[in-house]
């Protein structure tokens, strides 16, 4: 099978069922597996290949704009208002929403309680078992972030089960271990990445997940401590450590490595040779066709703009905040804006003279302004732009890369949760922040207050959070807004560190307006300040969230009449 990622769109359907998203309504599994299925390592894998579809990836071509995957947050911006911070979604019908669906879940329960059947070589077979229980913490995991609490569904069942059908919801605490339980069993079963032939799920990949889930609960259960959302009598201890010493044990692995080049990750259609990256999905248009190919360059800017908020976040080149910096900053002109700025920042942002287009002949344009029809802050993303055209097409390439997991963020994780601890140390800091800080371009010769301290210099812009954290947890938490810029994880920390007060009533902001952005867009809103205002009407009186309410989803109100012991519903609701 030449594209794993891909292959069982074409032949799932041969084992699996599609199905609606009533949980009470399916068609058992087992009834339609072949008689000798589930007997061979080369069972497993075929059922396997069926989960790797779901794993997040860019829309096909044909889709339209390939969305950022940070649009909608404090730091991403579209060309419509995010109705997740925005708190303007309702209680969802069943039938008209697909985010409490359970039929992932379900397969995954499917191929674990079938998977001991299989004989072959004890490595082998285990590597696919390892999959099953990652894949599954996967798909816990999405419905774990919108709904807290859920049923405990630790084997497959039939329709006819109604203790299992008709099950209460479990705190969410317990979720969380049984997500994480799942995790260790993959750890102890999956090769390393350096012993797989095919990007398959590997070792790595379950200690980041472990690191990442833990993080995220650990945080989640500090910062909501004493809400409707918190768990009672833990403030999250118990997970931060958990995820500081997985995300330890993939750094002392040694098996993974940042890539020398921070920017040249992201614009790459192989990653197959790439120190960094842990998992990641491959697009080939040409031999497999629309599904398999993206439009990521052919719809730029995407309508998609960074936030002035975000282009904020990157310190000044001395590793300072650029309120204190000695160094000329600017943000005013886009221009001038990346001079004496993190240099991350040149490989994110899209700036007068960046090269759009590397033609077949070596020939090159040059961007010139923002498309603020798409792209309505006027900061359009550098990240993802592959410019060198395709010489088979003539065109865009339609196979950019995408990164799921990359070892990056174990530093990161690492970090954050020690400093959360209030265990961290110089040493600590100097695996991870300091290597991000020195392998984006900072000089700690140079620039000795490049290098993350355990006093680092105040910021008088710090972001207030809504709660007091420590002068070294800022940077950290800096630090991963900027190394991970784009890349999807913001919603998830404004959720988990109880965030809401960096945009409840608030409205983000674009570009300066200046000159350059006003000879191709006369007349657009901006602020008191000059800065772009895209959201000046829609927005009039900012974010709406609710923070007694919104950081869970409803429960569609037809899963709590056909299953009355999911009551309560979510707080707020």
């Amino acid at each position: 099978m030449k594209k794993i990622f891909y292959f069982l769109t074409m032949c799932s359907t041969l084992i699996l069922v599609s199905c609606s998203n009533d949980i009470l309504d399916r068609t058992p599994l087992d009834e339609i597996s072949e008689p000798e299925f589930w007997k061979t390592t080369s069972d497993l894998e075929l059922y396997a290949n069926s989960f790797y579809n779901k794993l997040p990836g860019w829309s096909g071509v044909g889709f339209g704009s390939a969305q950022m995957p940070d649009v909608g947050t404090d730091l991403g911006l579209g060309t419509g208002v995010s109705s997740r911070l925005d708190g303007s979604q309702g209680i969802p019908n069943s039938n008209s929403n697909s985010l409490w669906s359970w039929d992932e879940v379900r397969q995954a329960n499917y191929f674990v309680s079938n998977m001991d059947k299989a004989v072959g070589l004890e490595v082998e077979v285990n590597q696919y078992k390892g999959e099953g229980y990652f894949f599954r913490a996967y798909f816990y995991y999405d419905l774990f972030k919108k709904y807290g609490d859920l049923p405990i569904y630790d084997a497959y069942f039939d329709n006819l089960n109604t203790d299992e059908l008709y099950k209460a919801r479990s705190p969410r605490n317990e979720v969380a271990d049984f997500i994480l339980a799942d995790l260790d069993k993959a750890i102890a079963l999956l090769k390393p990445k350096g012993d797989l032939a095919m990007p398959r799920i590997n070792k790595e990949a379950a200690q980041l997940f472990k690191a990442t889930i833990a993080l995220y609960e650990g945080t989640w259960e500090k910062y909501h401590n004493g809400t409707a959302f918190g768990v009672a009598g833990s403030d999250g201890t118990v997970y931060l450590q958990q995820a500081a010493d997985a995300a330890k044990a993939l750094i002392d692995g040694g098996t993974r490595a940042l890539n020398p080049s921070y920017g040249g990750m992201f614009n790459q259609t192989n990653l197959s040779t790439n120190s960094e990256i842990i998992l990641w999905k491959e697009y080939d248009f040409a031999s497999l066709g629309n599904s398999f190919g993206n439009d990521a360059q052919v719809t730029w800017p995407n309508n998609f703009s960074y936030s002035l908020e975000s282009i904020r976040s990157y310190l000044a080149l001395d590793g300072l905040p650029t309120a204190v910096s000695t160094l000329t900053t600017d943000d005013k002109e886009l221009a001038n804006i990346e001079t004496n700025r993190d240099p991350r920042l040149a490989e994110t942002l899209m700036v007068p003279g960046d090269v759009t287009v590397i033609n077949v002949d070596g020939s090159m344009l040059f961007w010139e302004e923002p498309t603020v029809g798409q792209s309505v802050g006027a900061y359009e993303s550098q990240k993802y732009r592959i410019t060198t055209l395709d010489p088979s097409t003539n065109n865009y390439s339609r196979n950019t890369a995408k990164i799921i997991m990359r070892y990056g963020e174990a530093l990161l994780i690492y970090a954050e949760a020690k400093a959360e601890l209030g265990t961290i140390t110089q040493a600590d800091l100097d695996i991870s922040i300091n290597k991000l800080r020195e392998r984006a371009g900072f000089d700690f010769v140079a620039n000795p207050t490049a290098k993350l301290t355990l006093a680092p210099v105040t910021d008088p812009n710090w972001p207030d959070y809504g709660h007091n954290i420590s002068s070294v947890l800022q940077e950290i938490r800096r630090e991963r807004a900027v190394e991970l810029m784009n890349e999807g994880f913001r919603l998830d920390d404004l959720m988990r560190w109880g965030a809401h007060k960096l945009f409840v009533a608030k409205r983000p902001k674009g570009a300066y307006y200046e000159t350059l952005i006003v000879d191709v867009a006369p007349n657009l809103d901006s602020d008191a300040d000059g800065y772009l205002d895209p959201y000046a009407i829609e927005l009039a009186d900012g974010y709406g969230f609710n923070p007694d309410r919104d950081y869970l989803l409803a429960i569609p109100a037809e899963e709590l009449v056909l299953n009355p012991n999911l009551e309560p519903q979510n707080p707020g609701w």
